[in-house]
């Protein structure tokens, strides 16, 4: 019996000699220092994993779109085609996106009558999926119109620039992991009333891509 108390004694003393050499003292400065640096590299790996996640959108469509004028007191619908080019990125969602579009319909020439369009549009979209390889999209935002209108033969020549809402809706479908086609429709009503360009509604076939 005394022998066993002996031999457990002398194994508890070894274990506290090893421990007591593996054993290194650390100030108070230090312990704070080292808990802030573990806090910091935590906090720069969940920041990288969520920037990471955050995608950009381009994209490149081609519009068909009716713009109601009024002239001369007199409101008419005139048809007009262009293109847009579009860029955006994720707001810290996949399902929100803020995109910027540039779009031109270049100069439309009828009898005597030639009518030309640029446009910017700043808005936000929501998409969802409908399925892994469609989704749909809806959003809102403004838009600055520079419409240049001239009639020869009834001595007009007007050129505004109107600032007006936008609301949109659409469909994609994806093509592969980063393209998309889609079809868009929208409605854009002027904000002011002294204008030429009240109204427009539009059909936009899309194509983006995500990176």
């Amino acid at each position: 019996m005394t022998k066993k108390i002996v031999f457990c004694l002398s194994l508890l003393v070894g274990t506290l000699v090893w421990a007591a050499d593996d054993y290194e003292e650390v100030t108070y400065d230090d312990l704070v220092n080292q808990i802030s640096q573990k806090k910091s590299r935590l906090a720069e790996s969940q920041g990288r994993t969520s920037l990471d996640t955050l995608a950009i959108h381009a994209g490149f469509g081609l519009i068909t779109s009716e713009n109601s004028l009024s002239v001369d007191g007199s409101t008419d619908w005139k048809a007009q085609n262009g293109f847009q080019l579009s860029m955006g990125i994720d707001l810290f969602s996949e399902n929100l996106i803020a995109e910027a579009v540039l779009r031109n319909f270049g100069q439309t020439t009828t009898g005597q009558e030639v009518r030309s369009l640029r446009e910017y549009d700043l808005k936000m979209l929501f998409n969802d999926k409908i399925s892994n390889r469609s989704s749909y999209f809806f959003g809102a935002g403004l838009a600055s119109r520079m419409f240049k209108f001239s009639d020869a033969g009834r001595g007009i020549d007007i050129n505004d620039t109107t600032p007006a809402l936008l609301a949109s809706c659409g469909l994609s479908a994806s093509i592969n992991k980063t393209m998309s086609l889609g079809f868009e429709l929208g409605w854009r009503t002027a904000l002011v009333t002294n204008t030429l360009d009240k109204n427009s509604a539009d059909a936009t076939l899309r194509l983006d891509t995500a990176f």
